[in-house]
C-alpha cells in the first residue's frame, strides 16, 4: 500500500481558505455532532470547530483513509458471513444469498471506497487506483531482437495512434522503454516483474477502454502488417473474478474457502498499515489542535511587550479620537499636517 509522505512532510495550515470538502464529505459530516469521550479518528469536533485550521490536502486525506477503513471494515465482515455459511455444509441457499451480496458490495466498491481501493483490495491513498495486467504474447514483445515499427490504436469515442519504432537488437529494457513512451500518452505504464516478464498499469478509469479497443499493427516481426490484431490484455485475478465464477455454477461454491481465507488475511495486513496511517494523521491534527492556556498566556505577554515599547498606545488614542471627530475634520487636520512637513 501506498502511503502519501506528505502526511508528514506537506500538511500546513490552511491560509484562511475554507475547504470545499468540509460540505460533502465524512469529516465535515460531522460538525455537529457533540463531542464524545470515546476515541475516534479524526476527533470530530476538533475538525468541524476549527475549520480554516485545515488545508484541502489534509482534509482529502482524512476523507480518502475513513473511506477506505470503512469498506475494507465491510468487505471483511461481508466474507465471514460468507466463510460461516460454506463451512454448514447442509446450508447452501444461505452459502449462496452471502455470496450475492458480498459481489453486489465489491461491484460498488469504486463509490463506497471513493476509489481509495483498487481491484486487489489495496489501499491506494495517494493518486488513482490502476489496474495491472499483462499481454498474451508480452515475452515475444520484448524479446524478438528484429527491428520493427508498431502502431498502436485506442479506439471506444474517439480513436487515438501512437507509434513506437523498436531497433534493431534491443534488449528487453530498451523495448520497454520506448513501448512505455508510447503508451503513456493513454496512461498504461509497463515493468519488468522479478521473473523478467512483463506487468503493465493503468487508470482503473481508463481500463475499460484499453480492455475492449487496444489494438496494434506490426511490420510481420511481432504483429501483422495487413490490419491491426487485437491486444486483448489480461487483467490480474480478483476476488470479484472469482465469484462471478463461482455463481455461474453453484457446484463449485466450496472451491471460494481458500479464496476467502486469503482475502481476510491480505484485508488484515491493509487494516494494519491504515491503523499506522491513521496515527501518523492524528500526530499531525493534534499538533495543529489549539493552543493550551499557558502557551496562550506567554503569547499574550509576548505580544504586549512588544506593543508596550512602541508607539501602540499614541496611536490607539488618535484612532480612538478619529472616532469622535467628523471625517471632513479629520481629512483637513491631516492635510494641514501633511503640508506643514512639506
Amino acid at each position: 500500500m501506498q502511503v502519501d509522505n506528505s502526511l508528514s512532510a506537506g500538511l500546513r495550515p490552511a491560509s484562511l481558505v475554507r475547504s470545499p470538502l468540509q460540505a460533502q464529505s465524512p469529516v465535515s459530516a460531522v460538525a455537529n455532532t457533540p463531542a464524545r469521550q470515546t476515541y475516534s479518528f479524526p476527533d470530530a469536533p476538533l475538525i468541524s470547530s476549527q475549520p480554516l485550521r485545515y488545508n484541502v490536502q489534509l482534509n482529502q486525506q482524512l476523507t480518502r483513509v475513513q473511506q477506505a477503513d470503512h469498506f475494507l471494515q465491510a468487505t471483511e465482515s461481508q466474507l465471514l458471513k460468507v466463510g460461516h455459511a460454506l463451512s454448514r455444509r447442509g446450508d447452501r441457499q444461505a452459502a449462496l444469498v452471502e455470496t450475492k451480496a458480498l459481489q453486489s458490495l465489491l461491484a460498488q466498491r469504486q463509490t463506497l471506497s471513493g476509489g481509495s481501493v483498487n481491484r486487489q483490495l489495496q489501499v491506494t491513498l495517494e493518486g488513482k487506483s490502476q489496474v495491472s495486467f499483462h499481454l498474451r504474447d508480452g515475452n515475444m514483445l520484448l524479446n524478438n531482437p528484429q527491428p520493427e515499427v508498431l502502431t498502436f490504436s485506442l479506439g471506444g469515442q474517439q480513436r487515438e495512434i501512437s507509434a513506437a519504432a523498436i531497433a534493431a537488437d534491443s534488449t528487453p529494457q530498451q523495448t520497454l522503454l520506448i513501448l512505455n513512451q508510447t503508451l503513456g500518452k493513454w496512461g498504461i505504464h509497463g515493468k519488468l516483474d522479478a521473473q523478467r516478464e512483463v506487468k503493465f498499469q493503468v487508470n482503473e478509469q481508463q481500463w475499460s477502454r484499453v480492455n475492449q479497443h487496444l489494438s496494434v499493427q506490426g511490420g510481420g516481426e511481432r504483429y501483422p502488417q495487413s490490419q491491426f490484431f487485437p491486444v486483448k490484455p489480461l487483467a490480474d485475478n480478483t476476488l470479484e473474478d472469482e465469484l462471478s465464477r463461482v455463481l455461474a455454477n453453484p457446484a463449485q461454491m466450496d472451491a471460494l474457502q481458500p479464496v476467502i481465507e486469503s482475502t481476510l488475511e491480505q484485508l488484515t495486513r491493509q487494516r494494519k498499515q491504515l491503523v499506522r496511517t491513521k496515527n501518523l494523521v492524528q500526530q499531525r491534527v493534534d499538533s495543529m489542535s489549539n493552543l493550551n492556556s499557558n502557551q496562550a498566556s506567554s503569547m499574550a505577554q509576548d505580544v504586549a511587550q512588544q506593543l508596550g515599547q512602541s508607539e501602540y498606545r499614541n496611536l490607539a488614542g488618535a484612532l480612538n479620537a478619529q472616532a469622535n471627530v467628523p471625517r471632513a475634520t479629520v481629512k483637513n487636520v491631516l492635510g494641514n499636517a501633511a503640508l506643514l512637513r512639506t
